[in-house]
């Protein structure tokens, strides 16, 4: 490990690893091509089963090895509380930076002194050309594109955080063991207490990971859309904002309007055949740039397949929200899940 020079602006580059040596070799081959050189590299080994720590060891790094796997928000905090540095970067270990991505984030830093954290997106050119794969990175890529500069929340797959403010609030809370909605959380804990959080579209990020279907729904349910709805009510307040913008709740409403319509006027009403119809035409409305967006950076063939799956991403989005409504007001009788938990609570 280098030496950081004290009198230059720092950064900590926090990796949590587990059990994707491929994937972080790759990562860390394009984390020593970065351009910036005063920033150290953490590898915060989750336990890993696979042969992580020795892919690590290979590269000018540091490797924390954990002795139990608790998921990759105790292993950011781990990584946080062992580094040095002014300004700590998070990245996923299945994500690729560019060259010039650390000293991207650290001129913004600079020139936005009210600023307490700064995220990127995925690129539109994911590693993984599977449909599946494609359709999830560049929905993702479109929805930070088109998002608002000040964000509502903190992303991990590449985000950074001044310290000072991150142990401050106590780091990623470890109510969550497995990977989910942790950067959320924590993005509406910095929201609460009035810091700032800036989009920096042009800090972009190449995500190696493969989706497959199942894989795909289960993650958005079961890691995102049932966690992100106790957060929402937990903190009583939906923000219009990414995937919970008010297109995107309309979209949802109306995919069920759809679905009811068509069972009941299609089978006793068919002179009002026109009606999901008209509600069909509107989700497509709604969501015609999205659409275009597909079509410049594939095809129209990709388009036309992206469209029925992302009427299926709307119908189990609302089914998430509603489990998520059942489970919330069940649990709070019993809580299982404190998400206001701490991770560095009394390590500040």
């Amino acid at each position: 490990m280098k030496k950081l020079n004290a009198n230059k602006p720092t950064v900590s580059l926090i990796i949590p690893a587990y059990n994707d040596p491929k994937g972080l070799k790759k990562c860390l081959e394009a984390v020593i091509r970065s351009n910036f050189d005063n920033f150290e590299c953490l590898v915060v080994d989750d336990n890993s089963s696979e042969d992580t720590v020795s892919v690590a060891k290979q590269f000018p790094v540091k490797v924390i090895e954990l002795c139990e796997n608790n998921g990759p928000a105790h292993a950011r905090n781990s990584g946080a509380k062992a580094s040095s540095a002014d300004i700590l970067l998070f990245i996923d270990s299945d994500v690729l930076i560019c060259p010039d991505t650390i000293s991207k984030i650290v001129q913004a830093f600079q020139e936005h002194k009210d600023v307490a954290a700064i995220i990127g997106s995925y690129d539109d050119q994911p590693h993984e050309t599977s449909f599946i794969s494609e359709f999830k990175n560049l929905f993702h890529h479109y929805t930070h594109q088109k998002s608002s500069e000040w964000a509502s929340t903190f992303w991990s797959g590449c985000g950074a955080i001044r310290k000072k403010v991150f142990m401050e609030a106590g780091g990623f809370s470890e109510s969550f063991k497995r990977p989910a909605i942790e950067d959320i959380e924590l993005g509406y804990r910095l929201r609460n207490t009035h810091h700032k959080i800036m989009l920096k579209k042009e800090i972009q990020v190449k995500h190696l990971k493969r989706w497959t279907f199942w894989g795909l729904i289960k993650t958005d349910v079961l890691d995102r859309g049932i966690p992100w709805t106790h957060l929402i009510l937990r903190n009583k307040n939906m923000l219009n904002d990414l995937n919970i913008s008010i297109s995107q709740r309309l979209s949802v409403f109306l995919v069920y309007m759809l679905l009811i319509t068509s069972v009941v006027f299609v089978g006793f009403f068919k002179q009002l055949l026109f009606l999901p119809v008209l509600i069909f035409l509107s989700i497509l409305l709604i969501n015609i740039d999205l659409y275009r967006f597909f079509i410049q950076k594939r095809d129209f063939s990709f388009a036309a397949l992206a469209i029925p799956l992302h009427f299926l991403y709307f119908y189990y989005s609302g089914l998430s929200f509603f489990l998520g409504v059942i489970t919330y007001f069940l649990k709070k009788e019993n809580p299982e899940i404190n998400y206001s938990a701490r991770g560095l609570e009394g390590l500040r």
